[in-house]
């Protein structure tokens, strides 16, 4: 490959550099190699790897058209892809985020004093990129909504959760409160799992690996929803279901 061609990030759309020592393309935008993975790296010690194939081509020579729901997002939020693996001995619950060539894009982390479960997303640099909070509820059969805002403050969307008989139905809105997606099927005790739009299409779909000491999900993302609102609603899921409310 030629360092010489300016090329851009097949995921973010950002510049990419040349590592000769690695002979890849890399983003530091999104902390992405372009064309090889490598093991991920958690507390020192080398967990699976994202189980996808990572197109070997190498980054466009035009800048990629982002889909118009991601137009706006920094460059954590603009994959289709993500590996969210939970942390052990934390305080409060705490997910890492990787992108598909194996890199860190940075943390979620719960805060331990929170009625209604409140979540912080940051970068690599340490920089608060987005919120998640649940409303407080008493009673698990209460409906309990997730609100979605950006770095800037700005609401991207929502999760609301409530219960109908004997399970726990869960449904997406936008930024302007439009329903855009439901589970395909009920989530209850179940380890993978979709959210579907009303027009039948996939937006989400999420993979939890079983039998392992930290929680491990893959999300997909299609093009047609926000990437923070894909990783907001698989946490929250993840937070009711397995870690308790």
């Amino acid at each position: 490959m030629s360092q010489e061609e300016l090329r851009f990030c097949k995921f973010c759309g950002e510049h990419v550099e040349y590592l000769t020592d690695f002979n890849d393309y890399f983003c530091k935008f999104c902390n992405s190699y372009q064309t090889k993975s490598v093991p991920i790296q958690s507390k020192g010690k080398k967990t699976d790897k994202i189980k996808s194939n990572l197109d070997s081509s190498p980054p466009p020579l035009h800048k990629p058209v982002l889909p118009p729901e991601w137009q706006d997002n920094i460059p954590i939020f603009r994959h289709s892809e993500y590996l969210v693996v939970q942390a052990i001995l934390s305080f409060g619950p705490k997910y890492t985020i990787y992108n598909v060539s194996g890199l860190k894009m940075g943390e979620c982390q719960g805060r331990i004093l929170s009625w209604g479960g409140e979540f912080d997303f940051y970068d690599n640099n340490g920089q608060h990129v987005a919120k998640v909070k649940g409303s407080p509820t008493l009673l698990s059969i209460q409906t309990k909504t997730w609100k979605i805002t950006d770095f800037r403050g700005t609401f991207k969307g929502a999760i609301k959760s409530h219960y109908g008989f004997l399970k726990r139905n869960w449904e997406l809105y936008d930024e302007h409160g439009t329903l855009i997606a439901r589970p395909n099927e009920q989530v209850w005790f179940k380890y993978n799992w979709q959210a579907v739009s009303p027009q039948g299409q996939i937006l989400v779909s999420v993979d939890k690996q079983l039998f392992t000491i930290r929680d491990k999900f893959s999300v997909k993302v299609s093009p047609n929803i926000d990437p923070l609102i894909a990783l907001a609603y698989s946490i929250a899921i993840d937070y009711m279901y397995f870690k308790g409310d």
